[in-house]
Formats: C-alpha cells, structure tokens, sequence
C-alpha cells in the first residue's frame, strides 16, 4: 500500500464554513423560538421543514427516493433526529452559552470516534488544532449563566454531541459516492417520522404550544428548519467524502463561535475580551484543520 497526502479542497472547507454558519444561527434562533413553543414543537417543525423541503426538490430533479439502507436509516436517526430532539430539549433547561460550550465536544467524539471506527490518526497539527478548538469554544462560551443552568440541560446537550459525532463518523462511510440531494431528502425523511410522531404525542399529552405562539416565533421556527435542517446538512453531505471525519469536525468548532455571534444580534447577549479572544482560538482551529494534510491509502 502507498500512502499519499492531500489536503482538503477549498470547495469542501468553504461548503463546511457555511454548514457551520447555519448551525450556529440556527443555535441562537431556537433560543427564540423556544419563548413561546415547546421543545417538542420545534424539533417537529424543524424535521418536518428540512423533509419538505429536501423531498420536494428531490422529486422535481426527477430523484426516485427508494427503500433506504439501514445505513441510511441510521444517519437519519442520529442526526437531525436524536442529535436534534437531545439538542432541543437540553437547550431549554439550560443556558445559552452552556450550550454552546457543549456542542464543542462534538469535535472531541468526532476524533475519537473516527480514530477508533475509521482508523484515522491524529497528526501533530490536528492535535493542536484539536486542542485549540475545544479551548477557544470554551473561552467563547464563558459567561455568567446564572440560574438558568442545569445539570440534566448540559447532559442532554452533550449526549446530541456525541449522537452528531456518530452520525458524521457514519457519513464518511455512507455519503461518498452517493447523489447527495437524495441521500440527505431520506436522512430528513426519516426524522421527519421521528419528528411527527414526537408531535403527535405532545399535541395528545397537551404539552403543545403551537395554538398559542404569534406568528414571529412560528417564523423563526421555520427558520431554524431551514437553517439546521436543509442548507447544512446538502452542504456537510456534499463535503464529507473530501475530507476526513475529524478535519471536518474540527472545521466545525466554528458552530459555537457563530452561534455566540448570533446571540449578541439576536438575544442582546454582551462578548467581552475572553470571549474575542476564545474567537481567535477558533479561527485559528479551522484553519489548521482546514489545511492539515489527510492520510489516503491506495493500491500499491
């Protein structure tokens, strides 16, 4: 066997840059949607939205959207459907800022898991890139939560981070070579049924607030659908097979960054100089990942 070294394209880094924006705008709006829509409520809006949308043009491409591999199945119920219902409902019962500092574990199970299922090594400059993503999203993520915090919240959260890790370890397997609009069109079709069930349930146990909520927070709903559901999940499908599993986690670290920027637009939440400086952190994390040779082994 030989082994070559390439790094990742511009294409798929750019593709992952953008993925995490949408994640982490989507972070800050799911604050806002939750004020008057229960957690449940919103992961059904949000899966539903993504399947909608994603099965339609797949079907108008001329897309014939099959019986689906138990692969296939499992991405879609990792991710958005564990990864986005844990997400949901630990983000109400905890802070803001918690929650961010959690997500950036996604990239620590990433890494392990892709060294332990996929045999991925990590390399002098993935390490320290590694190690400064996890310390910038925390620096990013400091904050005086108050009362808000709670231990159940921070473990639901973590517990999504490590759903999302597996799902991005899985997709490295699954997702190369396959029509990426229609492999995500099934992810989200899958959740959607995950997502319509949850709601059917809540609607059934009263524990719905849909009836109530004004039309802005029902807005920003379909808002975070869009932006956690449809836009980022073509984007990471279509840059995964250019990649390996942990550079595009670490590409990822940004989603806490992003998601910090978007509370100070829309939360009125105040960045002080630790914050800025978890920022550069960050920045400097996915730049190293987005620059770190990957190993790829071909015939002799």
């Amino acid at each position: 066997m030989v082994q070559k070294l390439r790094s990742p394209s511009s294409s798929a880094v750019l593709a992952l840059l953008l993925a995490s924006l949408c994640w982490g705008v989507s972070t800050a709006l799911s604050k806002v949607a939750i004020g008057q829509i229960t957690p449940l409520d919103l992961f059904a809006i949000e899966v539903t939205t993504g399947a909608s949308c994603l099965g339609v043009a797949a079907l108008v491409r001329g897309a014939r959207l099959g019986r689906p591999s138990g692969a296939i199945v499992l991405l879609g119920v990792l991710e958005p459907g564990i990864a986005f219902l844990l997400f949901d409902i630990g983000i109400a019962h905890t802070a803001a800022t918690d929650g961010a500092l959690l997500l950036a574990t996604d990239s620590l199970f990433t890494a392990a898991l892709a060294a332990a299922l996929l045999g991925e090594r990590l390399g002098p400059r993935l390490r320290v890139a590694l190690a400064a993503g996890v310390a910038g999203s925390v620096l990013v993520s400091l904050h005086a939560s108050g009362g808000m915090a709670s231990v159940g919240g921070d473990l639901l959260i973590l517990a999504a981070s490590l759903a999302a890790a597996g799902y991005g370890v899985l997709a490295k397997r699954v997702v190369p070579g396959r029509d990426t609009l229609s492999l995500t069109a099934v992810q989200m079709l899958v959740a959607a049924a995950i997502g319509l069930a949850v709601g059917a349930g809540a609607a059934a146990g009263h524990h719905s607030h849909l009836g109530h909520a004004d039309a802005g927070h029902l807005l920003a709903a379909l808002a975070v659908g869009l932006l956690a559901s449809v836009i980022p999940f073509l984007l990471y499908n279509a840059a995964i097979a250019r990649v390996t599993a942990t550079a595009a986690g670490l590409v990822l670290t940004l989603v806490p960054l992003f998601g910090t920027v978007a509370s100070l637009v829309l939360l009125g939440e105040r960045l002080g100089t630790v914050q800025l400086a978890g920022g550069a952190f960050v920045v400097l994390a996915a730049g190293l990942a987005a620059t770190a040779p990957a190993r790829e082994e071909s015939p002799a």
